[in-house]
């Protein structure tokens, strides 16, 4: 039985609104409800209310029920909005549910009244569900086919510079050109490696179910500096680390890390290198309830306009980006199979924080 319900009644006549109350009451529902008796105070009470379920009678002064249904179906309302009268023609039942109601209850035979309640309840939510899921389904189809599209578009960029090498350096009057095409082909090699990691990354957290251990922070954070260092030996950043105050914190090790490495490399390599003195500084927060991780930074920063799109697949904020378009993708896909959200601040020329929110019990969302 639905507890705590807020009921919009509209009925004109208070005896039969006590009627449908006591009613409510003998079924053990815990409700709270408003009466109203006309359009103004409905629409009133659509806007302030925000009620769970919709009880109206059909004919009141100046207004009635189907009027009543055309004005819910302009607010979106999702919820059940049960037709209650004292006599119903059977073509104009036919008509209130395929305009959409759920359910018309008569005035004489009010022992219904619980049992529909809760059926449009229990139905509302099921429908509510499947267009959630449907909605999912839409975005994941949609990536699918970005996913692939780019991805085979990056794989075929440095495997056709690939074989163009190959077919230049072997013809005779190249020989003495040798060493600069190896070098050229490696470097497409090392193109062709990252894409291959990065679409690899992208599987393995949409694909796996985490593992939840306990996390040494400082040990998988210098982990990562240490290999943002080697990929980058020459990149002249201060990395700050502070994990001193995070103790029994437990999650995926793996996906944390692949997370933690996609924004701390991003925001190492959009550094400024104008600046003196860049830095990256990783501080982490343990609360009773969640984890706060900030990656801050002084690099090149981004236009407003951009920060809304940074999460999505493939895509490249500035002109100096030359990865996949997919390491901001990464982190985001790893925050959110771990429960999490991850947001960023930054303005242009100053610098970035990026703020990743885990919730403490990570097995909640194994």
């Amino acid at each position: 039985m639905e507890s705590n319900l807020k009921i919009l009644h509209l009925e004109d006549d208070p005896n039969d609104a006590g009627l449908i109350q006591r009613e409510l009451k003998k079924a053990d529902f815990k409700f709270n409800i408003k009466v109203v008796e006309n359009q103004r105070q409905y629409v009133e009470a659509l806007e302030n209310f925000k009620p769970d379920v919709i009880l109206s009678d059909h004919s009141l002064p100046q207004f009635n029920s189907l009027e009543a249904l055309k004005i819910y179906k302009e607010y979106k309302y999702e919820i059940p909005f049960i037709l209650i009268t004292g006599t119903v023609s059977e073509e104009f039942a036919i008509t209130s549910i395929k305009e959409g109601a759920d359910d018309y209850i008569l005035k004489n035979n009010l022992t219904r009244l619980p049992s529909a309640i809760d059926q449009a309840l229990k139905s509302r939510k099921v429908e509510s569900e499947k267009r959630k899921a449907n909605a999912e389904l839409e975005i994941i189809n949609k990536e699918l086919n970005t996913f692939i599209y780019k991805a085979a578009h990056d794989l075929r960029g440095p495997l056709c510079s690939i074989m163009g090498l190959i077919n230049v350096a072997s013809q005779k009057d190249e020989q003495n050109n040798l060493a600069s095409y190896i070098l050229k082909i490696s470097e497409s090699t090392h193109k062709l490696d990252s894409v291959l990691l990065s679409l690899m990354e992208v599987m393995s957290i949409k694909n796996v179910t985490p593992v939840i251990s306990e996390i040494n922070f400082k040990a998988l954070i210098n982990g990562i500096v240490e290999r943002v260092l080697f990929l980058e030996p020459n990149i002249n950043v201060d990395f700050q680390v502070n994990t001193e105050n995070v103790n029994g914190f437990f999650s995926d090790e793996t996906i944390l890390t692949t997370t933690l490495f996609n924004v701390i490399e991003n925001a190492a390599k959009f550094r400024d290198k104008r600046k003196l003195n860049p830095y990256v500084n990783v501080r982490l927060t343990q609360l009773e309830s969640e984890l706060r991780i900030d990656v801050e930074d002084n690099g090149i920063g981004m236009e407003k306009s951009v920060q809304d799109n940074i999460f999505d697949m493939y895509y490249r904020g500035t002109q100096y980006s030359a990865g996949s378009g997919l390491g901001l993708y990464i982190a985001k896909s790893g925050v959110k199979k771990l429960g999490g959200a991850i947001n960023v601040k930054s303005d242009l020329s100053i610098g970035s924080t990026f703020n990743i929110v885990l919730p403490a019990n990570t097995l909640l969302f194994s």
